[in-house]
């Protein structure tokens, strides 16, 4: 709220707004994972939810008028020879490495490119 001694604040135009959706860290190979338990069976479960969430993701994005944007981690996923994602013996398990991060940049870059200025 302000009152007459506050100045009112207004960006230059309306922001873009990018909203994030979850990666997929499994890919097609999680045999790494085996030793950790993560089986088949499981993997299509979080799949199952992952895919939930991202929709409920893109519905709010779509319903605010803001751009869903989901980074592809092809060919870089968990038990590939350079994953976007940390392993279970790293300090954060299944977020973004650096390339990950860099991947999630690029995909967040074409979804700029995408938006319309309001």
């Amino acid at each position: 709220m302000t009152t007459e001694t506050e100045p009112t604040r207004t960006t230059p135009q309306h922001p873009r707004v990018l909203v994030n959706e979850y990666y997929d860290p499994f890919g097609p190979d999680v045999g790494c994972l085996r030793q950790e338990g993560i089986t088949d069976k499981k993997v299509r479960v979080l799949r199952s939810r992952l895919s939930a969430l991202n929709q409920v993701l893109r519905q709010g994005a779509d319903t605010q008028g803001f751009t869903p944007v989901r980074p592809r981690f092809t060919g870089h996923a968990l038990c590939s020879s350079q994953p976007y994602v940390q392993g279970s013996a790293d300090s954060a398990p299944l977020h973004p490495t650096a390339a990950g991060e860099m991947a999630i940049a690029i995909a967040d870059q074409q979804g700029l490119l995408q938006t319309r200025n309001p």
